[in-house]
């Protein structure tokens, strides 16, 4: 039998992957409720025929017999609304048992009326209550049809085409139920369209809901994230204000004269500012020692050789690049003017590891510049480099003035 209707304009639309429809549950449910009448009706019937003919034709009860364990065994197997075509297999099956064995029992009876009244009711509780294509109630309605007129011919006498006329009487009744099925057919995929629809326009809300939501939830995410950014901002531009503010009174509390101060103070902000943009530009997740050493100490070199840099994949944390840079740019500076970077002979060699306590210990040599000493008078610059990591990060730095040039040891944490 097909699962499909052909009579229906609209068909039933449901979800691409559900496998189960709800056509399918609604015509296992219908089928199970009639085959449950039928039985009871067997039941009802085959009791009263038993207390009125007092055992009198047996073949009765062998057929009221048959006919109920037939629907019982059909019943018993509808129970997977999945299996639509076994479905209807199977519950059709019984039902035109059913049909024959109601003709049967009214010729065995001699009663024509009772059963036609009762095949005539079952041909329009199938066309109202079942789900299915009137395709199948024509089926239905034939074999009804052919079961009044096996039960009118051997029952009642009656001239040629006698027959005929009594079946006549009921055709339209039994054809009314086709039109029946097809129009209940209609309605139900009406309804299926317009409960899909609504479903449909359901989960589009819901869909937009949860976007609006999600967009509410990142919009707050990027209103802290923008707070977040910003007090961070004012924090770091308070904080390079204060430090600027004091490199420039210590700068010109050491400076003889407003042009060594200009020069002093140009010098330190440009190496700020050097360190700030490479912050900046790996969004302040510090730097590799190498490239920080590079970029205050680089520009004081005179030739590949003045400046030896060791310590390859040390990385220093953004809180201490700063402080740390602007102490090797001081020793830099320094160095420049009255060490080994202020000749062409002289080198600096810088190196770095990290000891078991993760601190970070570096090194700076000088050799081959002018001899140096140690200044009876300590500049800003000097102070910088003794005490700015000490106070700001728990460093260490130990200076001495050798021979060879200027010593430097500095030790701090690998992060604040």
């Amino acid at each position: 039998m097909p699962d499909s209707n052909p009579w229906l304009a609209t068909r039933p639309i449901t979800d691409a992957d559900e496998q189960i429809t709800s056509a399918e549950r609604l015509l296992l449910e219908r089928a199970r409720l009639g085959l449950r009448l039928i039985l009871v009706g067997i039941v009802v019937v085959l009791i009263g025929w038993i207390v009125v003919s007092r055992g009198e034709q047996p073949r009765i009860t062998i057929v009221q017999g048959f006919n109920f364990v037939a629907v019982a065994v059909a019943l018993w197997v509808l129970n997977d609304p999945a299996r639509g075509t076994f479905n209807r297999v199977a519950g059709g099956a019984a039902y035109a048992v059913t049909i024959v064995c109601t003709a049967a029992v009214g010729i065995l009876a001699g009663d024509a009326t009772t059963p036609i009244a009762i095949l005539i009711g079952m041909a329009v509780i199938a066309g109202t209550m079942l789900p299915w294509s009137p395709w199948l109630q024509l089926l239905v309605v034939l074999l009804t049809s052919a079961a009044c007129v096996w039960t009118v011919v051997s029952v009642v006498p009656s001239p040629p085409l006698g027959w005929f006329r009594s079946a006549g009487a009921i055709a339209p009744t039994l054809v009314s139920t086709i039109y029946v099925s097809d129009v209940l057919g209609r309605q139900r995929a009406a309804v299926a369209h317009a409960e899909h629809d609504r479903r449909a326009r359901e989960a589009g809300l819901r869909e937009a809901n949860r976007r609006l939501e999600q967009e509410i939830q990142e919009h707050h995410r990027t209103e802290e994230t923008l707070r977040f950014a910003m007090r961070e901002l004012d924090h770091r531009v308070k904080h390079t204000f204060a430090v600027v503010q004091s490199v420039a009174e210590q700068t010109l509390r050491s400076a003889a004269n407003m042009d060594e101060f200009g020069e002093a103070f140009s010098d330190r902000i440009r190496s700020m500012a050097s360190i700030h943009n490479a912050l900046a530009q790996r969004r302040w997740d510090g730097l590799a020692l190498t490239d920080l050493v590079d970029l205050v100490v680089g520009p004081y070199r005179h030739h590949h050789g003045s400046i030896s840099i060791g310590g390859d994949g040390i990385f220093v944390a953004a809180e201490l690049v700063r402080v740390l840079g602007m102490t090797l740019h001081e020793l830099a500076t320094n160095s420049a003017k009255y060490g080994a970077l202020s000749t062409a002979q002289g080198q600096v060699t810088i190196t770095s590891q990290v000891d078991g306590a993760a601190r970070l210990q570096i090194s700076w040599s000088e050799r081959g510049g002018p001899t140096v000493s140690e200044p009876t008078r300590r500049g800003f610059g000097m102070r910088l480099i003794e005490e700015a990591l000490a106070y700001e990060a728990d460093g260490r730095v130990a200076l001495w003035f050798s021979g060879d040039g200027l010593c430097c040891d500095i030790e701090i944490p690998v992060s604040a």
